[in-house]
């Protein structure tokens, strides 16, 4: 018959060939764990990788944001002077005397009689000559109510817009209804692409005609700093970019695209627009969300931000160049690799021990007998370690052995014994909110407030992350009631104090009495169940298991009668204000926990 069962026999095995062949039995081991050590490893590297892109993209987030603010400013204080050089125009006493019906005068044309009155407008003409030469404008002309420019400042150039109709310019038809306008387009007679305002020229509170600037694209980018960043229009086209070669690309979901034909050419002057790649930078095992593009031809991956300015009809890209995330792989497989080391190190070190021990027979009994004491200190140790580090109540393990222990003196003695589990209303946003160094300090801060609440014998542990459970012997259901709602109202009047002010405070409790035949379990669990409850209706609140219904106490229901939940509890709140000068427990005394 052989010493160990049939299942066993492998363990056999391996201590037959440790006594008699262990190095080749540590090689074919090491050879067995090959896979799974590389998969721990690659594992483990994906999730450093993922954490390390991470901290990169946050810092970029941050400079990110802090250049999209920087830009939107620069082209906020460049567009609110080219937005007011239309309307210094429109109010001058010669735009306005100019487009204002004479008496006796012909209709105009369609075509107009612009180039015709020239002489007559030399006056006008060279002051929109000079005026634009002064503001650094490509051109600046005026429109008559039919949208044909009658004065423009390259009247004396073979490109002059002089009798040219602007009529269907989003920025006249703007202008002619009273609001500034403005577009980006690309000259309808110089064929030069610019930002063109335009402004209504009013005469008595008629809007008789429109004065439009336009400035061309190398002199508004002098005044802007375009680096890592370009700028689209409402059509999602290229209009402005640090990169020459990107201009009139449109973006991958352009609406430019669903425009007809004629209305490309009549407002770009071209039929097609080459996409601008926007491709997502990939790391081996991360996914794609960390938000990386790279943009065009470009190698270098970034985090681009986009600022829509409504008033202008554009869109803001800025890209912040991410470098690190290129030198992200390289660093992921030394990670990798040094990891399959450490774990093919750390299993060899482990089978040489095992195999080395099973080898030497004669110092099993010596490491038996050391493991025998290790696991007595450890035993006495863990005995020792009976309290929560964070708040000083005692841990679950304590609270256990409470348990057992009290449940079976009040069977001896017949006296009362309340368990009540209680809960920090709203936690895990307090948390979110403020991080988990605040959350700390409330749970340090509450654990605080209820032990001055508690008699000598009672006692508090902490069994959760924000859930503690008070063991109160000698006490009935009706009495830990009138307790635990001094705490709390003691919880909900004393705020966590914080630099931002006052964090409010509330907590739920449920409280069940021992019987003679319940189970440690059974009771936390009707503790529990009473809690929920309050959680249910409301927090804030105590609730008795007696109060909870059968099939609550099984399968938690869906519609517990909170009403009368209310009624109670303020009838036993009103008992615990009376009694808050005399009863035991009262704020003072300091408990057990």
């Amino acid at each position: 018959m052989p010493l160990l069962p049939r299942q066993f026999a492998p363990l056999t095995r391996f201590r037959h060939h440790a006594e008699r062949t262990p190095i080749r039995l540590l090689l074919a081991a090491l050879a067995l764990l090959l896979a799974p050590v590389l998969y721990v490893a690659d594992t483990y590297a994906d999730m450093w990788a993922a954490r390390a892109l991470e901290d990169i993209v946050s810092g970029a987030r941050t400079r990110l944001a802090l250049r999209q603010r920087t830009v939107n400013d620069e082209f906020e204080l460049a567009f609110a002077g080219l937005r007011r050089l239309p309307d210094l125009l429109a109010l001058d006493d010669r735009v306005r005397d100019e487009v204002a019906p004479r008496p006796g005068a012909a209709p105009a044309t369609p075509s107009g009689s612009a180039r015709t009155d020239a002489g007559r407008r030399a006056p006008l003409n060279a002051f929109l000559k000079t005026f634009a030469e002064t503001m650094g404008l490509h051109i600046a002309w005026l429109m008559d109510h039919t949208g044909t420019c009658i004065a423009a400042s390259n009247y004396d150039t073979a490109d002059s817009l002089l009798g040219t109709n602007y009529a269907d310019r989003a920025y006249f038809i703007a202008a002619m209804s009273g609001e500034r306008g403005r577009q980006f387009a690309v000259g309808r007679v110089s064929s030069v692409p610019g930002f063109f305002f335009a402004s209504p020229v009013y005469q008595y509170g008629t809007v008789l005609g429109a004065v439009g600037v336009k400035t061309d694209l190398p002199t508004l980018s002098r005044r802007l700093r375009l680096d890592a960043a370009f700028v689209t229009d409402e059509q999602g086209v290229v209009v402005l970019a640090n990169d020459k070669t990107h201009i009139f690309h449109a973006l991958p979901d352009a609406p430019v695209r669903d425009m007809p034909v004629s209305a490309r050419i009549l407002r770009y002057k071209r039929e097609a627009f080459p996409e601008l790649s926007l491709r997502p930078f990939v790391v081996k095992g991360i996914s794609e969300r960390h938000g990386l593009t790279l943009i065009g031809d470009a190698t270098r991956p970034a985090l681009l931000g986009v600022t829509h300015r409504p008033q202008d009809g554009l869109s803001l890209h800025v890209a912040e160049e991410v470098g690190e995330a290129l030198t992200l792989e390289d660093r992921r497989q030394v990670r990798f690799h040094f990891a399959a080391l450490c774990g093919l190190a750390a299993l060899g070190t482990l089978l040489s021990a095992a195999i080395y021990t099973l080898h030497n027979r004669a110092q099993v009994r010596i490491i038996e007998g050391s493991n025998q004491a290790l696991t007595r200190l450890n035993e006495e140790l863990r005995r020792i370690a009976e309290r929560d580090h964070l708040t000083g109540c005692f841990n679950r393990r304590r609270l256990d052995e409470a348990m057992n222990a009290e449940l079976a003196r009040s069977a001896r003695s017949g006296h009362p014994l309340a368990l009540a589990m209680l809960d920090l209303d709203h936690f895990k946003a307090v948390n979110d909110r403020y991080g988990h160094g605040v959350g700390d300090a409330m749970l340090a801060h509450v654990t605080g407030i209820i032990r001055h609440q508690l008699r000598e014998p009672d006692l508090l542990a902490r069994v959760g992350g924000e859930e503690f459970a008070l063991l109160l012997p000698d006490t009935g259901e009706r009495d830990a009631m009138a307790l635990l709602e001094r705490v709390r109202r003691k919880v909900e009047e004393t705020p966590l104090p914080h630099e931002d002010g006052p964090i409010p405070m509330t907590v739920s409790a449920g409280v069940a009495e021992a019987r003679t035949d319940i189970e440690p379990g059974r009771w936390m669990h009707e503790a529990d169940a009473a809690l929920y409850m309050a959680k249910r209706c409301g927090r804030n609140r105590t609730v008795r298991a007696s109060q909870v219904p059968e099939d609550a106490a099984t399968g938690w229901l869906e519609t517990p009668d909170c009403i009368s939940l209310d009624a109670d509890m303020n009838e036993v709140g009103d008992e615990a204000g009376d009694e808050a000068g005399g009863q035991p427990g009262t704020p003072g005394e300091t408990g057990a926990a």
